[in-house]
């Protein structure tokens, strides 16, 4: 969604560079943060400002030194996500506060997701249905979204309990 937002405001498509890190192509730019940055590094060609898109990067080994790698550059405005708590540890935020900001992202209030339907009946029973997810707005079929739901519940939730309880599967 940010990626067409910035498409919309006009940043030229070679300008945003997006790297989904938990991609099995992208598998070698996760075993060293050398080789995600000298990926993303290669793919910058002047002075203007490119926008860096990086989903999942706590896969990245040693990625706080590719990031603080490309806080330094004038040109390079950097979005990560991540969902691990290693991610998400003090550690982490100690590293680059200042440098950065945090924004936690919520399910959307029904009133923003009321907003995105034309048919506001169908709205309210999407809403009861799905939740306020706001990929489930991109998905068309029931089982799109069911789909993501349940991969969602099992890739945040259950992973998350699995890893913090050390329970070995």
């Amino acid at each position: 969604m940010f990626k067409n937002s910035l498409l919309a405001d006009g940043v030229k498509e070679d300008h945003i560079i997006k790297v989904d890190l938990d991609s099995i192509e992208n598998r070698e730019l996760t075993t060293d943060g050398l080789n995600l940055y000298k990926y993303i590094m290669n793919k910058i060609k002047d002075d203007y400002m490119y926008y860096i898109l990086l989903d999942k990067i706590q896969r990245v080994k040693d990625f706080e030194s590719v990031l603080n790698s490309f806080l330094r550059k004038n040109n390079l405005d950097v979005y990560v996500t991540g969902s691990n708590s290693k991610f998400f540890s003090t550690g982490i935020i100690t590293e680059f506060r200042g440098r950065g900001d945090e924004i936690r992202i919520y399910p959307l209030s029904f009133s923003e997701f009321y907003n995105a339907y034309e048919d506001k009946k169908r709205a309210l029973k999407d809403y009861m249905t799905y939740g306020g997810m706001p990929y489930i707005l991109y998905l068309k079929t029931t089982e799109e979204k069911s789909e993501y739901l349940n991969d969602l519940f099992k890739n945040t939730y259950l992973k998350r309990r699995i890893y913090k309880n050390g329970i070995n599967i």
